[in-house]
């Protein structure tokens, strides 16, 4: 079957089964294509909650499908590959952080959306990148802060609020291994450039860095700016996007310490015909124990709520 025909193989079967089609900005272009909605963690859990669809296919890693499930447990959630993970999530478990949380006094744990179900559960909200610096800000005063479980971002909020959070040491693999040479050298041959980068970065990388924010911050900030090329640090699955609200702009991405185009693998997993066999076959679906998906709303829909 075409590629054509898949696409619209797969356009019949959200209208049969009343879905919608959720897909991150790191995804391959093809699923991009046939999403009904695109976009970062934070406007896809929206979606998820506004949306009127009997059934949710989030082509993304399983924490987002597992957050879709807890903010609309009455919808069928499924993921067209689930062993979909993400290495920052991995990075931490729920004994681990809960002991963590309780050897503060008075703590306060804001949680990044990358992390398990678990870890929502103990959390007290979770944050986004595109709306962590709001969160923090107005965290309780009198609270022992703690952020986890991305060290890079933890760090890039301290320094950005002065404060001092105690933060988890964890890090997304993909954002960890951007090469400083291959960096330094774009910047060389590109001067008039622009460099962008996610707060997922390293210090040692954003501290290059003209502008740091969001997967849809960056896509903003290169669309407005009058500078002609960036040079991007983040995921490549972003490229589709930046260059259909930026045509005429160019945009060079770095490699990993391999000299390796840094892709998300797991990202990469969901293709038009495992999207096709989960719509037909309404598996493999998100469940969850209903206690635990309680205990995690409450920390979700808070920043939900903070974010209309």
């Amino acid at each position: 079957m075409l590629k054509v025909e898949k696409q619209k193989r797969i356009r019949e079967l959200v209208k049969k089964q009343n879905a919608v089609i959720l897909a991150h900005y790191y995804v391959a272009d093809e699923i991009q294509e046939i999403a009904d909605y695109l976009g970062d963690s934070l406007y896809l859990s929206q979606q998820a909650k506004l949306s009127k669809a009997k059934v949710i296919l989030f082509c993304g890693v399983k924490f987002m499908a597992e957050t879709a499930k807890i903010i609309s447990p009455e919808k069928t959630v499924l993921i067209p590959d689930d062993t979909a993970t993400c290495s920052l999530a991995e990075h931490v478990n729920v004994d681990d952080c809960l002991k963590w949380k309780n050897s503060f006094h008075n703590p306060y744990l804001i949680s990044y959306i990358n992390c398990s179900t678990e870890v929502k559960a103990i959390s007290n909200i979770i944050c986004t990148s595109a709306n962590a610096l709001k969160i923090v800000e107005t965290a309780p005063k009198n609270a022992s802060l703690l952020f986890a479980p991305d060290i890079n971002l933890g760090s890039w909020l301290n320094k950005e609020l002065n404060i001092n959070m105690a933060l988890w040491n964890g890090h997304c693999t993909v954002h960890q291994n951007y090469d400083v040479g291959h960096l330094l050298e774009c910047i060389k041959k590109y001067p008039e450039a622009e460099v962008v980068a996610h707060p997922e970065c390293h210090p040692n990388l954003l501290k290059y860095a003209n502008f740091i924010g969001s997967t849809t911050a960056i896509i903003n900030y290169t669309k407005k700016t009058p500078n002609n090329i960036f040079i991007v640090l983040t995921e490549n699955g972003i490229a589709r996007q930046l260059k259909i609200e930026s045509p005429k702009k160019q945009f060079v991405f770095i490699m990993n310490q391999n000299r390796e185009n840094n892709i998300c693998l797991d990202m990469k997993k969901h293709n038009l015909d495992n999207v096709i066999n989960a719509l037909e076959t309404m598996e493999p679906q998100i469940n969850i124990d209903e206690d635990l998906r309680k205990n995690a709303f409450k920390a979700i829909n808070k920043m939900l709520d903070f974010s209309r």
